[in-house]
């Protein structure tokens, strides 16, 4: 079979829909995709709209978001949509169309030989887990598996395949491909880290959860709800956790950082401990004087990433823990967990009262005449939001408001590229969140 229309059939195993820009170098791959129906092509208008839709398909489908583009302008221009993945840890399948093997330069003293030509690979390597240039036809299913592996693997991203114009084109025997076999990881023992835990807990009166979106992206809420129910701490969110819980919900503090709220800050920095799971604690939540972040609290740091654990100039945790969120929540669930009770009532009890005395919309708001206060806006706008809801801020201000004073509710999505955070993403990814799940209701602001 050609081996274009093989990439189409291995993609249609694994995403709904592929989006894409048009260019010569994916012409023959385009052609396969179209040949079927169980797969479909969103074209866009600018591949960078494809690789912010694709991104945001993932996020909301649980499938994995496809992009496609053709070498040079349009690689270029799909990096936006990588750099959002790359950086929020969402797994992203790129194809890139590269010119033909023979039209590739091999003196690196020429800029370029071939049409549109571009080192796509040594480009794209600060914003892949993995990136390859295809030069061996037969290799074609051992490189699209090892890709799939990568983008799901430990912490997980983008990957990317620079496929060749005339190898798309060339005729392969499906039955005698290599596939790739996932290499076999050994994990660390918790055990230590659990009863160093534990103990950290034991001489602990003031502790407070921090909830990452390591805690999404390991499907760990339910551990995590069993955890703060058996301990009964109060819990505080990232914006990217922000949609796991109602606003309402027990025990729960809001939000924290440059841009958050003010109780969420003050609970922070009142603390004796907190539990980060699946957060590198970024200069967003704690300030650039990192000295000054909750300067009297023990910091465990729970993380799949072990070097965010000992990366510079980052928060030094008392307890670095090397692991998946589900797999610390499901070991430390399973012990018995000393606490007082008295100390953790009190503790509550005075996040509640500053909860009331700072709230992010105030009274006085509702009655400013020249202009509509932000905060009003979205406050309101959350009443009139349903709980199934997929609401995706833009950049900048628009981005503080939401995640300041929206109230979410259980069963909604609310998501941004948050680390990279573009102009324009939101209405791409829209798309991308709409195909994704068609029934539910997408909201662009």
């Amino acid at each position: 079979m050609k081996l274009s229309d093989y990439v189409a059939k291995f993609l249609s195993e694994i995403s709904d829909y592929a989006f894409v820009g048009q260019g010569s170098c994916v012409v023959h791959l385009l052609d396969s995709l179209d040949s079927r129906n169980d797969i479909t092509c969103i074209s866009s208008q600018n591949e960078q709209g494809a690789s912010l839709a694709s991104d945001a398909y993932t996020r909301v489908s649980g499938k994995i978001g496809v992009s496609i583009a053709t070498s040079g302008p349009g690689l270029l221009n799909l990096l936006q949509g990588v750099g959002c993945s790359f950086f929020d840890s969402i797994p992203h399948f790129v194809i890139s169309g590269a010119v033909p093997t023979n039209q590739t330069r091999q003196s690196k003293n020429i800029r370029q030989l071939g049409f549109q030509e571009m080192e796509v690979v040594d480009i794209v390597k600060p914003l892949t887990k993995y990136a390859v240039l295809l030069k061996d036809p037969r290799k074609i299913r051992f490189e699209l598996e090892k890709m799939v592996y990568y983008a799901f693997e430990g912490r997980p991203g983008p990957v990317l395949m620079d496929l060749p114009d005339d190898l798309q084109r060339y005729e392969i025997d499906e039955s005698n491909l290599a596939s790739f076999k996932p290499p076999k990881k050994k994990f660390p023992t918790l055990a230590k880290d659990i009863s160093q835990t534990l103990e950290l807990i034991k001489s602990s009166k003031r502790p407070l959860i921090v909830v990452g979106n390591g805690v999404k992206l390991s499907n760990a809420k339910i551990g995590l709800d069993e955890f703060i129910e058996k301990t009964g701490f109060p819990f505080i969110l990232t914006w990217s956790s922000i949609d796991l819980y109602d606003a309402n919900a027990k025990n729960l503090v809001g939000t924290f950082g440059v841009a958050a709220n003010r109780y969420g800050n003050l609970a922070v920095q009142n603390a004796d401990l907190l539990i980060c799971l699946g957060t590198r604690l970024n200069y967003q939540l704690t300030g650039a004087d990192r000295s000054a972040f909750a300067p009297n609290a023990k910091k465990i740091i729970v993380e799949i990433d072990e070097a965010e654990l000992s990366k510079e100039n980052g928060i030094k945790p008392d307890l670095g823990i090397l692991s998946c969120v589900k797999d610390f929540l499901d070991a430390v669930n399973t012990e018995e967990i000393y606490k007082n009770n008295d100390d953790i009532k009190k503790w509550n009890s005075w996040i509640v009262d500053i909860k009331n005395r700072f709230p992010i919309c105030k009274k006085s708001y509702f009655e400013e005449k020249d202009f509509v206060n932000p905060y009003v806006f979205f406050d309101l706008m959350s009443d009139y939001l349903e709980r199934n809801d997929i609401i995706i801020p833009d950049a900048s201000a628009n981005l503080i408001w939401a995640y300041q004073a929206l109230k979410p509710k259980y069963g909604q999505a609310i998501f941004s590229a948050l680390n990279h955070s573009p102009m324009g993403y939101s209405v791409a990814a829209s798309v991308g969140a709409k195909l994704a799940c068609t029934d539910r209701n997408v909201i662009a602001i």
